[in-house]
């Protein structure tokens, strides 16, 4: 079943225009569902979402509790694992796990190995040419070591309203004594083919950092 992911009330305003015959057939190429392309049963570990704003953030959890932490997703397991690409693949530290195809964008969200546990979420597209999904973007991880802990957190949302993702991506170390150092903000987006860029000033000026709190 798909859902709606949203965190906030929002009211979008669209423009529509009449495109021409061959704009009409170039749209509805583009628009052609990525979930037709890539191998079924994988796309079946996915669960599909039309997402508004979404907060991705990793767990220090090994085997997290799917009604505390949103991104459990599915073991990918068997000829499957054939199907990731570099940065996707499981190992000795954990497995990698199908957690959300973001249907408004054609984004794949998947928790994979990090230090100690698969505890991070990675950005991923799929690649038609190799049939592989290929890593974008780390988005999550959570690591402490004693006391010290990393930790980056990520939101895909559409800032300015042209129906294409930024992601916007916020990290720091914290301290036994709660002290935050090394903190980072910084906004990307999406190009067009699914990778994201540096975003414009304006665009980095729509991101707000207060909103943006990390869990």
């Amino acid at each position: 079943m798909k859902k709606l992911i949203y965190y906030f009330p929002i009211f979008i305003l669209v423009a529509c225009n009449q495109p021409n015959d061959q704009g009409a057939e170039t749209n509805e190429k583009a628009k052609e569902p990525i979930s037709q392309k890539i191998d079924e049963g994988l796309m079946t570990l996915f669960e599909e979402v039309n997402v508004v704003k979404m907060h991705l953030f990793g767990t220090t959890e090994m085997e997290p509790n799917p009604e505390e932490y949103p991104y459990t997703g599915k073991a990918i397991s068997g000829d499957a694992i054939g199907m990731l690409g570099e940065g996707l693949q499981p190992n000795d530290i954990g497995a990698v796990y199908a957690c959300y195809y973001t249907e408004n964008s054609g984004h794949f969200i998947l928790r994979v190995p990090g230090k100690y546990a698969s505890s991070d979420l990675a950005l991923a597209k799929w690649d038609a040419v190799t049939g592989k999904l290929v890593k974008i973007n780390d988005l999550a991880l959570l690591t402490c070591d004693e006391g010290i802990c990393d930790q980056q957190d990520a939101w895909l949302a559409d800032l300015d309203d042209n129906r294409t993702f930024e992601l916007i991506v916020r990290k720091h170390t914290r301290d036994a004594q709660g002290n935050v150092s090394d903190e980072n903000f910084e906004v990307l987006t999406d190009q067009g083919m699914g990778d994201f860029v540096d975003a414009t000033e304006l665009l980095v000026s729509l991101a707000v950092k207060a909103n943006y709190v990390m869990q």
